[in-house]
């Protein structure tokens, strides 16, 4: 896991809002523009913890994310989908359909690939949730 440095904005409840700084590495991206990243900007997140009670505004903080996270999230968010829409052409393709029918396989793969990455998502949504970290560990 990779700590990122934050700075807690408020405090509501079990729920922190947090500054966020982008990386130094951000700003020699080619594709700054995009992410919103890479302006040298502070983005605010909120983040879940159980030990708000304790801090205070103002506080430093880490916040984690499970490693691989991404790559899960990347995974299911697009090629689950992009496999679905590639096995129904295959599928009408290899029953030798016509070329509607081809294309509404490809339709109903790619829905389908859409519905199971959105379980996919609702299954691991704790692991793809930031954590609150002091001290180096978990809180």
């Amino acid at each position: 896991m990779k700590a990122q440095p934050t700075r807690i904005l408020a405090i509501e409840g079990n729920l922190l809002t947090v500054a966020v700084d982008a990386p130094a590495a951000c700003g020699g991206c080619r594709s700054k523009s995009a992410c919103g990243n890479g302006d040298g900007s502070t983005h605010q997140i909120e983040v879940a913890a159980d030990l708000a009670r304790r801090l205070r505004t103002g506080d430093q903080v880490s916040v984690t994310i499970a490693d691989g996270a991404t790559m899960r999230a990347i995974a299911a968010a697009y090629l689950l989908p992009l496999g679905g829409l590639l096995a129904g052409i295959a599928a009408g393709s290899a029953f030798l359909l016509p070329d509607i029918a081809i294309v509404l396989c490809g339709s109903s793969g790619l829905f389908s690939g859409h519905l199971g990455s959105r379980l996919l998502a609702r299954h691991w949504r704790a692991q793809l949730q930031p954590q609150v970290c002091q001290g180096g560990g978990a809180v």
